[in-house]
């Protein structure tokens, strides 16, 4: 007589080989298969798989090409206390605050009357309030990297430049002492020092608390004095420093392509340390930072792990489950990371020039790393966290020039519908490898959301977890791609809450539960009741 069973399958909370996104580790593998989808709910901030949340335009005003987006804090005029965002687009600089964005422009303080500004031999003195529109060092993204100190903006152009957001004047920053940098597409403050770097293997660091002051070559017992150094081992040129990552005021990190370094204290007195020589940061915004200080950036390995301050080598994010897409990125394409408090896990976007890129969400809690398409025009160019109140959340500058972020009560993208897809398995739902058995019942048990969309589920048998896991996936590309779906053994349809028993009676001994949706949805639980035959049977 045949014997039947009963299983449960929620959401991973660990166990993460059989639901967390990526095939069982049976053999390599390259495919995803699960498409928009989020890990952990959130509103609930507790696990279940389903619909990413939406992305909404936070300003009406199109941007154009994005470069760049910085937060900053600045007392204006009025001696008000703003916090803004600072975005630049077709190298204008804008102001925004809220959904207002205003563009600046340079303030030649003549406030009665309309005019020029003389020099004594009757040149026009001539205020910019813009850069150029791509990055004039033509690093691979071209988008500019900035950083904010005293109510300013420095950025790391041809010259060191920096944007006052009360005048609207861009300036050089002219020295006080010494020469400054040229040519460094990397910038960041840390100790009250601006840090350049990037055009090789060199990093230089301003006078602590004057970022005119560049003499290297101060007395040796001056400790604020401007300094110098390399990357590498010890008599030996390292490798181009592709990204400096400043640790509040404990440590900066030095990413090259196949390297991480880390400077421990302040440069003029500190020490450098050889994180790792294996795997580096592959692009200036090719990592993100959460609050427990974890570093998480992409290497030409995949996505690693290191904790600030550790003495440990990084570990790769998902040690089992690193798909090829992750490996050996073309750094032609711009490649953003940022860390997402709401949803507490990093978003990862390649973005090239044209056409559709690579895009994911990375789930530390349960090391899942979840695909994600974005319409072409949505692609992130550049990002940034935003704080106003209560939690951050991820600011984006999509290619097609406008500002986004996520929304979690949306189920479309600017009123596109949203399509996701989730794969439960493989599931070995035969008593042993041996023997086959008989989906008997499938018992779906959907979220009840406000708003949630009625889901198609399909169901995927066969002989073994490879071939269920290739039909799958090879399903969730077709149906993305809206060819004709093959290989499913039964289908139908789940409503919010607890839905009928469906009685498939497909044979197999691994399944496969696929459910697809638009709009907003997520999954509590799927219950399944098979019955257990004999041997399998070959040939």
């Amino acid at each position: 007589m045949a014997k039947t069973s009963r299983k449960t399958l929620t959401f991973p909370s660990g166990g993460v080989d059989r639901q967390a996104g990526y095939r069982r580790q049976t053999r390599p593998f390259s495919s995803p298969y699960a498409v928009n989808v989020r890990g952990t709910g959130p509103l609930e901030v507790r696990d279940r798989g389903g619909s990413r949340p939406g992305l909404a335009k936070v300003s009406t005003t199109d941007f154009g090409g994005i470069t760049a987006i910085v937060p900053l804090t600045y007392v204006d005029a009025s001696d008000d206390r703003q916090h803004s965002l600072i975005v630049i687009g077709d190298g204008a600089f804008y102001d925004v605050q809220g959904a207002t964005a205003t563009v600046t422009d340079a303030d030649l303080l003549l406030e009665d009357e309309p005019g020029s500004i003389l020099a004594e031999n009757g040149d026009t003195i001539v205020f910019d309030s813009t850069v150029d529109a791509t990055n004039a060092i033509t690093d691979t993204t071209d988008a500019y990297s900035a950083c904010e100190r005293g109510g300013k903006l420095y950025l790391a152009d041809s010259v060191l430049r920096v944007y006052d957001p009360v005048t609207g004047v861009v300036d050089p920053v002219l020295a006080t002492e010494g020469t400054v940098p040229t040519g460094q597409p990397l910038i960041c403050l840390y100790r009250d020092r601006i840090i350049l770097a990037g055009a090789d293997h060199v990093w230089y660091a301003s006078r602590q608390n004057d970022p005119g002051d560049w003499a290297f070559g101060a007395e040796m017992g001056d400790e604020g004095k401007a300094v110098a150094g390399q990357v590498g081992e010890a008599g030996q040129i390292g490798d181009v420093i592709t990204a400096v990552i400043p640790i509040q005021d404990t440590a900066l990190v030095f990413g090259s392509a196949n390297g991480l370094w880390v400077m421990r204290g302040d440069p003029a007195t500190g020490r450098l340390e050889h994180v790792s020589g294996e795997n580096g940061v592959i692009a200036p915004q090719a990592w993100a930072m959460s609050p427990d200080g974890t570093l998480a950036y992409l290497s030409n390995d995949g996505v690693y792990l290191w904790h600030a301050g550790s003495q440990q080598a990084p570990v790769r994010f998902s040690e089992e489950r690193v798909p090829n897409e992750l490996r050996d990125v073309a750094t032609t394409n711009t490649i953003t990371m940022a860390y997402d408090a709401i949803g507490r896990g990093f978003h990862l976007s390649i973005t090239p020039a044209s056409k559709t890129g690579e895009h994911w969400w990375l789930d530390p809690e349960h090391k899942a790393m979840w695909p994600v398409v974005f319409q072409a025009a949505n692609q992130p160019t550049a990002s940034t966290r935003l704080t106003e109140s209560g939690l951050s959340e991820i600011i984006f500058g999509g290619r097609d020039g406008y500002l986004r972020r996520f929304d979690a009560s949306s189920g479309t993208d600017d009123d596109v519908a949203i399509e996701s897809h989730v794969l439960i398995g493989p599931i070995h739902v035969a008593a042993s490898d041996t023997k086959d058995s008989l989906m008997a019942e499938l018992h779906g048990i959907m979220a009840n959301l406000p708003g949630v969309e009625t889901v198609t589920w399909r169901l995927v048998m066969g002989d073994s977890a490879e071939a269920v896991t290739d039909v799958a996936v090879a399903g969730v590309l077709a149906a993305v791609a809206g060819t004709a779906v093959s290989g499913v053994a039964a289908s139908g349809t789940w409503g919010a809450g607890r839905n009928r028993v469906d009685r498939p009676r497909a044979r197999g001994s691994w399944a496969v539960v696929w459910i697809e949706g638009g709009g907003r949805w997520a999954y509590e639980a799927v219950a399944t009741v098979t019955r257990q035959f004999g041997r399998l049977r070959y040939g």
